[in-house]
């Protein structure tokens, strides 16, 4: 028999929510300001302080959700190598004469084997090893493709940013807008237990329907791309960002924790607030070097 949801649970979810849709547009809308505010420079430098900020503090979560403390040599030279990496990708992408990044991935491999056998303790130092790495590539990697959407040409790198965050994030907004009012069906209920079929299709529609809206307020900034595109994409990318937060939501799981984090109210940790950027991230970089790369 199922529970008919008390007064006190709807409004412990309209509270949720609030501190959920206030935290988002107060933490955008000083993201994009900066972008904004002032001139290619300031922008450049207002993305890497914000791309470089959220990623270690992911990857902090990540290795402490983990249990991967102990190697904490490991941890903070993976670190550093991480933010070499978006700073390489960055300045690559400004100055294509150079080589980008490749020499750091070549380096992560090295620094491997290094800390396999200069760690001491005999029997984990493999599954620690193997944790600081995957979450390597699954945050630093990943928001390398984040840097290759801002820096692509000769579109407005802010504009690409914006696009791609309201294409990924509205799904989320769409997701737990749909599934609190009509969600019946659960997903995955194992994985994520407040994840319904009703908020997947929620996630799409809102992802398609924004950034349609985006992109027909303002065509000089999107005039590579076209109206019927950005439905297709939202529609794919919403999906994915659904995706993208179960693959998270397995992660918690396994660690056995609620959030990654708690700094962000409402909504969690720096790896709660990207993990779906950073899931859909390639797609969009694929999208554009295969669509909108032959259009310029």
């Amino acid at each position: 028999m199922s529970s008919i949801p008390t007064s006190e649970s709807k409004s412990s979810k309209i509270e949720v929510f609030f501190k959920r849709l206030l935290s988002t547009v107060i933490l955008w809308g000083l993201i994009l300001g900066g972008l904004f505010a002032g001139g290619r420079f300031i922008s450049l430098i207002t993305f890497w302080l914000v791309i470089c900020g959220l990623s270690l503090a992911a990857y902090r979560e990540f290795v402490r959700m983990f249990d991967a403390e102990a190697m904490k040599f490991g941890q903070r030279s993976l670190a550093v190598l991480g933010v070499t990496y978006l700073s390489l990708e960055l300045y690559g992408s400004v100055s294509p004469d150079i080589d980008r990044s490749m020499a750091v991935l070549g380096l992560i491999g090295v620094w491997m084997v290094y800390l396999l056998f200069h760690y001491r303790c005999e029997t984990t130092r493999l599954t620690v090893l193997a944790r600081l790495v995957f979450g390597w590539f699954y945050i630093f990697f990943l928001a390398g493709f984040l840097v290759q959407i801002f820096t692509f040409q000769p579109l407005n790198g802010s504009w690409l940013l914006i696009l791609f965050i309201v294409l990924t994030k509205f799904s989320d907004l769409g997701a737990y807008v749909t599934g609190s009012l009509i969600g019946k069906r659960k997903m995955i209920p194992k994985v994520s237990p407040g994840k319904t079929w009703e908020g997947f299709c929620g996630a799409i529609v809102f992802s398609a329907l924004f950034g349609f809206l985006l992109v027909k307020l303002f065509p000089q900034s999107f005039e590579y791309i076209p109206s019927y595109h950005v439905l297709i994409l939202g529609a794919l990318l919403g999906a994915f960002a659904v995706l993208g937060d179960l693959v998270e939501s397995l992660m918690k799981r396994e660690a056995q924790v609620k959030d990654s984090g708690q700094f962000i109210p409402g909504i969690g940790g720096a790896l709660d607030l990207i993990d779906s950027l950073l899931f859909n991230a390639p797609l969009m970089y694929l999208y554009l070097h295969l669509f909108v790369q032959n259009r310029t």
